[in-house]
């Protein structure tokens, strides 16, 4: 019985020496989350923050400045801008962070000013990039908070599960994008060409990842239970926040690990791919040969 052959521990971990299973996938990104965690912190709690803007200036900016109903001139009426204004900062973010994680995870010493330059220079095609690879998951977050109140946890799941089967597909267009340097649609058909025929791994990889990362968030919300009887009615506003910065602290972890998954399941595709048409090559080549063996050969004039 053949075994696999265990991962080297070099100082960089792409490209890689051998396609690599789930799990194992799985592991590479965490020991590529732990390598670049402490300098994508930052920069993953303020893409936290941004994502939060749109609720905090229709909880509180709305409401402070209301009009008369009925007025053309309401800020509800601003709401889009709020929720454009998170996208262009969040995906700005986003590819500062992939950048970062991809030269720690090739022993590379990350550049802040390199970082943003190319995440500035590249922030109109980034932005259909990003809206490639992850439109399906928005899509599921968005029905999941749409027909939370009509089904309940189980439906959604159902509904939910296989809508990661098109995440699948679409997902690596962003470590295509910000990795390889790619055009917005080169890196969608780059995705969708590298991840058609193993679609399922990478929605194993999907599917654990949000489970892990769903783990934290359900034991912030235990812990915001636990709490709440203490604090009594009177202070919902503290238990409010507790709530937020927990959310925020969750959500500053589990982007930098979510985008490390990407980024080793992406090299592992490709890995894959390439040896897929290496092998479709050495097939094709004796069928040649021996085509040429059988043609006649052309007697002189």
């Amino acid at each position: 019985m053949s075994r696999a052959q265990p991962l080297d521990a070099p100082g960089s971990l792409v490209p890689l020496s051998r396609p690599l299973m789930t799990g194992e996938v799985l592991d590479a990104a965490y020991r590529l989350f732990r390598a670049g965690l402490l300098r994508c912190l930052p920069y993953s709690g303020l893409a936290v923050l941004v994502f939060e803007l749109p609720t905090v200036y229709a909880t509180f900016v709305v409401p402070s400045f209301a009009v008369p109903q009925g007025s053309a001139f309401g800020l509800a009426q601003f709401r889009p801008v709020s929720w454009g204004i998170a996208a262009l900062l969040a995906t700005a973010l986003l590819g500062v962070i992939t950048l970062r994680l991809h030269a720690i995870s090739r022993g590379l010493r990350p550049r802040f000013r390199a970082e943003m330059l190319a995440a500035v220079r590249r922030w109109p095609a980034a932005l259909i990039a990003t809206l490639g690879a992850l439109g399906f998951p928005l899509l599921l977050f968005s029905a999941s908070a749409a027909i939370s109140n009509i089904l309940p946890g189980a439906g959604l799941a159902l509904i939910g599960v296989p809508l990661l089967w098109p995440s699948a597909l679409f997902v690596v267009a962003l470590p295509a994008f910000w990795c390889d340097g790619l055009g917005p649609l080169a890196a969608v058909m780059q995705a969708l060409r590298v991840s058609r025929r193993r679609s399922w791994r990478m929605f194993g990889a999907l599917l654990a990842t949000a489970c892990m990362v769903a783990v934290f968030y359900v034991v912030s919300a235990i812990i915001v239970g636990l709490i709440s009887p203490l604090l009594g009615r009177a202070d919902l506003f503290l238990i409010a926040l507790v709530r937020s910065l927990l959310a925020l602290v969750v959500g500053a972890f589990g982007v930098p690990f979510a985008l490390a998954v990407l980024i080793v399941a992406y090299e592992d595709l490709k890995l894959r791919e390439r040896e897929r048409r290496a092998a479709a090559t050495q097939d094709t080549r004796p069928e040649k040969e021996h085509l040429a063996e059988d043609r006649p050969a052309r007697e002189p004039s």
